[in-house]
């Protein structure tokens, strides 16, 4: 549990400081007066807890045993883009810098908690498979259970819901933008780990496809 709060720890840190750096620690009283961007930060505080209570493996870097390709430069970047974005979208925020209606931040929340209830869902049935990486673990099993019998990506999802929801919750219309460039992203790296499983899990993957949609039941 120690190794994993540690974990968190290094991943929320730099993005808390980043975005109250950006909104400014002068007057962090205004940041809590409104109520989306407070729920944002009950959230973030909920969501943490809810890792540490039930051992979640957080370790991103997993290079597993296939080829990785220039993987690590397209998530360097986007590490570089998304921590850019925590301090951008609190300080435009405070200044009025293309700003949405207040109403967009409710919806930017329910994003938001729609996200952070499928990433800890995910996470719990990967355990110790969770990488940042398409690769595979040694011993590497096709996951089927939890969230995973009904979507084939959830932690992709995650990926669209929890950037534009906290865009929304900023009331910025980067929000399309940053929701284009995540399905940029995430349309990508679906490609890839379907072809990299396929290859891995032939008959018991197409059999799991036939039941399930990559990101919505039903839909796609």
């Amino acid at each position: 549990m120690l190794r994993s709060t540690f974990i968190l720890a290094l991943q929320l840190g730099p993005a808390i400081f980043l975005v109250f750096a950006g909104w400014g620690f002068d007057n962090l009283s205004e940041f809590f007066s409104n109520p989306a961007r407070c729920g944002l930060a009950a959230l973030t505080l909920i969501a943490a807890l809810a890792a540490i209570v039930f051992r979640l493996d957080l370790s991103p870097l997993r290079k597993g045993a296939t080829p990785l390709g220039s993987q690590i430069i397209q998530l360097a970047i986007l590490l570089f883009l998304s921590l850019a974005l925590l301090w951008f979208l609190p300080f435009a925020d405070r200044r009025n810098i293309l700003t949405l209606n207040q109403y967009w931040r409710y919806l930017g929340l329910l994003l938001c908690v729609a996200g952070v209830i499928v990433r800890l869902l995910a996470l719990k049935a990967l355990g110790k498979q969770f990488s940042a990486y398409v690769t595979l673990q040694p011993d590497h099993r096709l996951v089927q259970h939890g969230i995973y019998a009904i979507i084939r990506h959830p932690l992709y999802l995650s990926l669209l819901l929890l950037p534009t929801g906290v865009a929304l919750v900023f009331a910025s219309y980067l929000a399309l933008p940053i929701l284009l460039l995540a399905a940029a992203f995430v349309f990508d790296r679906i490609r890839k780990e379907e072809r990299l499983l396929a290859i891995h899990f032939p008959a018991e993957f197409d059999h799991y496809c036939l039941r399930t949609g990559r990101l919505v039941p039903g839909v796609f």
